[in-house]
């Protein structure tokens, strides 16, 4: 009977009777690692398949009353793990059943063809030690497990589960657990070979019912030559290191051994990077070829795998960098019910599952590994912004927990839209140094799709850039595809750019306050909406009155930034005074676009040459995403002849943080209590708009406006004239006009006053008047002024005053015209004529705008224009109004012109019509 069998057979026969080693200090001393060739030569080139050996040899003790050696404590669990980039594929080997394992007595029934290496066990039975070489197979690994060899030691099975350890490197782990408490084990030399069909390993390949080591002939193996084992893929210079560690059944507690050199003393240091194959390619197809449209994403990335075991490798995939093509972003509508997985809900580095919720799963991740027969499946989750393993806006998480292999792996991406372009570039750096074959990613489509096609049909070209972990030069691959319709299928976007228009007040009645609306929608697939020039209908005026503004200096101090929109949603920068309304816009692509309905409207001071300005203030808060606070102006600027306003906005935003608003909608309601104000005029008004698109054209629009019940509005204004100064003959007396309406009347649209023919026009004082270009170059001569105005209305804090001019004018007589400046500028025009002799002023056009009080002063004297024709102390002089309402009402009245000549007037007579 063979020698070794006969050991074996003792030692088995005495188990029964084996006491337990003197109990010490359990522990490893020694660990010895080896990666060699054939020949028995250290084998560290990179992606080479070398014989892996590690020699473990426990503590030993002396039992002080027998005086026996033996291991201090049984083994319970051994574990090794490998270097990140180490791999072992048991894939490329046949499998042995259990069955076929157990065999019958020590022979085992596996094919020669499962086997992938030896085994040396020294055993200790009662002072004895047993030292068996066995064959280890490759084994059908269980539910859990990623690899299983094994080995039979007398008839027990000893199980080597390796797998990959998800401990932020990656890295192949083989353990050996719940050792038999009947063995005692004190070393083991176990030899896995790199290429277990290969032919230097015949003399050590037992036949199937054999068990002599080494064989008494050579047991070739029919199985393809296959590399199991492989080297590092990359060069750091530095040696590898391999760690043991191992606890006892007396001892739980782990002791743990390390190496990076090999017996000899060698440094294990990976080289010859250069000669390590690599090549990639990418495969990019969006779920739809509708442009400007919501799409899913079919991604595949494939890196052949070399199977030649004379040849390394293919190098791990270290970075892989995808660039996608201009126009194809981030779709903002699909914040709408998105939710972010967070770190701790990912536990990116841990063995544990992610636990991210539902709703922030975007896609699924399927990766065919040579390591396992079957693909990994796992999810796709959107990171949670700034919290993530870059602290970017916008991050990835690929999670696989398959329960078959026991295999967790968790990958970040770093997605960064370019914030110029929106372009997207994913990166995922520093890989696991694993091998696959094929990674396939499946991004969900539907209205709220993660991604948006671009806006032009037309061949399409994503990029990926992978980088191996052998520093080699990078491999680039590129894929196309096809945008072949409009949204819906409708014909291919050609630049028009037809965006439509609502506005008006809500209320139409005459006079009354109302809020005023105003709605740009942008049909699908048209360039983005990004100037708006608009004007309101004469007599369509806000309160101002009681509004403070926002300070520029607030609104500049505004954050832009990421993540600042919760802070200013909750709290204001802006007075809470000056607002006058909100703002909101619709944002994305498809028939699901996200309402956002953050913004706020504030009343603002001057700005690029207007006397007024709304701010529009929003914090883009979308779903979970705080993209800041977007901020835009609109400048009003008030016609000073019609007291029309024109809104003409700042450009609005196109991307946001490099993420495509394509905005469309926008909608502007002013609804401050009592701040917009219908007019009196019940003539048809139009609202006209500019609206210019990001692609530079331009669409002209108007919105038919007009407002109800007029006709019922009163109209009774009230004139008093009263003249200062000499009152005889040839003197040059003083004039006040005190104009006075009362609240909710119609307002003036004209006006017409002749003094009596007691007073004429002195042209002898008309001797300086301001031209029309230096008028419209604000350069008046001092001279030019005869007087001054003052207006009161219930839409400012302060009355409008100004000067009086003589200006120069296409009639026979120079123009009076009254420059009333302040929260706005209004000019009043009158022309001056002859009327029975006497002189007449007429204001042929003005505003629709409420005045309570309008006060008129001409100078006399010197400066005077008005003349007594006589002494105007003597008799009732009286003058002739006009005036003309907006709502179509006359007021005509004689009011008595007073002089002040010591004694009381009788109060002037009137009459309507």
């Amino acid at each position: 009977m063979n020698r070794k069998l006969i050991t074996i057979l003792v030692s088995l026969a005495l188990l029964a009777l084996t006491p337990g080693a003197a109990q010490g200090a359990f522990g490893i001393s020694d660990f010895e690692v080896s990666l060699q060739d054939s020949s028995g030569e250290p084998l560290l080139d990179a992606g080479a398949h070398p014989d892996f050996t590690t020699e473990i040899a426990l503590n030993k003790v002396i039992d002080s009353e027998s005086g026996d050696e033996g291991p201090d404590g049984n083994a319970r669990n051994i574990e090794v793990t490998l270097p990140p980039g180490f791999i072992g594929d048991p894939t490329q080997v046949p499998t042995c059943s259990l069955a076929g394992l157990v065999g019958s007595g020590p022979a085992a029934e596996c094919d020669p063809e499962a086997q992938v290496g030896i085994v040396t066990v020294t055993n200790y039975v009662s002072g004895f030690s047993a030292e068996s070489t066995l064959p280890v197979y490759n084994i059908d690994p269980p539910v859990g497990v990623g690899g299983q060899f094994a080995f039979n030691f007398l008839n027990v099975l000893v199980f080597i589960n390796s797998g990959v350890t998800n401990d932020g490197r990656y890295t192949l782990t083989s353990k050996i657990s719940e050792i038999s408490q009947g063995l005692a084990i004190g070393d083991t030399k176990l030899t896995l070979w790199g290429v277990p069909a290969d032919s230097s390993h015949d003399l050590w390949r037992v036949e199937k019912g054999g068990f002599n080591l080494p064989s008494p002939e050579p047991v070739p193996s029919t199985a393809p030559r296959k590399p199991m084992l492989s080297n590092p893929t990359a060069c750091p210079g530095t040696p590898l290191t391999f760690t043991v560690r191992a606890n006892s059944w007396q001892d739980p507690t782990y002791d743990e051994a390390g190496v990076d050199t090999d017996g000899e003393g060698n440094p294990l240091v990976i080289d010859d990077c250069a000669a390590v194959p690599f090549d990639a390619a990418i495969e990019a197809e969006p779920t739809s070829n509708e442009a400007s449209s919501p799409t899913g994403l079919d991604l595949t990335i494939t890196v052949p795998q070399s199977e030649d075991p004379d040849q390394p490798a293919t190098a791990l995939l270290r970075d892989a960098i995808v660039t996608f093509p201009e126009g194809m972003g981030v779709n903002a509508a699909s914040a709408g019910g998105q939710e972010t997985c967070s770190e701790a809900q990912v536990k990116l580095d841990s063995e544990a599952a992610a636990e991210c919720p539902d709703a922030s799963k975007i896609g699924t991740v399927r990766i065919d590994s040579p390591l396992l027969e079957n693909p990994l499946l796992g999810e796709a989750y959107l990171a949670e912004q700034a919290q993530n393993k870059f602290g970017s806006l916008l991050a990835v998480y690929f999670t696989v927990d398959d329960p078959q292999s026991g295999t967790v792996l968790k990958l970040a991406g770093k997605v960064e839209p370019d914030p110029q372009t929106g372009r997207l570039t994913v990166t995922f750096p520093d890989n696991p140094p694993l091998p696959f074959e094929r990674m396939e990613v499946h991004m969900f489509d539907g209205p709220r799709a993660s991604l948006m096609t671009p806006p032009t049909c037309g061949t399409h070209t994503t990029t990926g850039e992978f980088r191996p972990y052998t520093g080699n030069a990078p491999v680039v691959a590129s894929d196309s595809f096809a945008v072949t319709s409009g949204p819906g299928g409708g014909a291919c976007p050609n630049g028009a750019f037809a965006p439509g228009l609502q506005a008006g007040t809500m209320d139409l009645i005459a006079g009354e306050h109302s809020p005023f609306l105003l709605r740009l929608t942008r049909p699908a697939g048209m360039p983005a909406l990004q100037t708006v020039d608009v004007s309101l209908p004469s007599g369509l005026l806000a309160r101002l009155a009681g509004t403070p503004y926002c300070p520029d200096a607030v609104l500049a101090g505004i954050p832009a930034a990421a993540g600042t929109g919760a802070g200013q949603l909750a709290s204001p920068s802006c007075p809470v005074a000056s607002r006058v309304g909100s703002v909101a816009v619709t944002a994305g692509v498809g028939s699901s676009p996200f309402p956002l309905e953050t913004g706020s409207a504030y009343l603002a001071g001057p700005y690029k040459g207007a006397p007024l300005s709304l701010a529009f203030v929003t914090p883009a808060l979308a779903g979970p995403f705080d993209l800041g606070n977007v901020v835009v102006r609109a400048a009003l600027h008030v016609d000073p002849a019609t007291a029309r306003v024109r809104a003409v906005s700042d450009p609005l935003p196109t991307l946001l943080h490099g993420i495509p608003l394509e905005l469309g909608e926008v909608r502007v309601l002013l609804d401050k209590p009592g701040f917009t104000l219908n007019p009196t005029s019940c003539a048809p008004k139009l609202i006209d708009a500019e609206i210019g698109s990001a692609a530079g054209s331009t669409a002209a629009l108007a919105k038919p406006f007009q407002v109800t019940r007029c006709r019922g509005l009163g109209f009774e204004p009230r004139l008093s004239l009263r003249l200062k100064g000499g009152t005889k003959r040839g003197k040059y007396p003083a004039l006040t006009a005190t104009l006075r309406m009362r609240g909710g009347e119609a307002n003036i649209r004209r006006a017409s006053v002749a003094l009596p023919r007691s007073e004429f026009l002195a042209q002898e004082h008309i001797r300086t008047i301001c031209t029309r270009v230096q008028w419209a170059e604000d350069r008046c001569p001092k001279a030019s002024i005869y007087g001054r105005a003052e207006a009161v209305t219930p839409l400012l804090d302060e009355p409008l005053r100004g000067p009086v001019y003589l200006r120069s004018s296409d009639n026979q007589l120079p123009d009076l015209v009254a420059d009333l400046e302040g929260q706005i500028d209004i000019e009043l025009v009158g022309r001056i004529d002859s009327f029975k002799r006497g002189i007449r002023t007429t204001f042929e056009s003005v505003p629709d705008a409420p005045v309570s009080r309008f006060v008129l002063r001409m100078r006399g004297g010197s400066k005077g224009l008005l003349v007594n024709s006589r002494n105007i102390c003597r008799g009732k002089h009286r003058a002739t109004v006009e005036m003309d309402a907006q709502n179509g009402r006359g007021h005509d009245f004689e009011p008595v012109v007073k002089p002040r000549c010591g004694k009381k007037l009788r109060r002037s007579g009137k009459k309507s019509r």
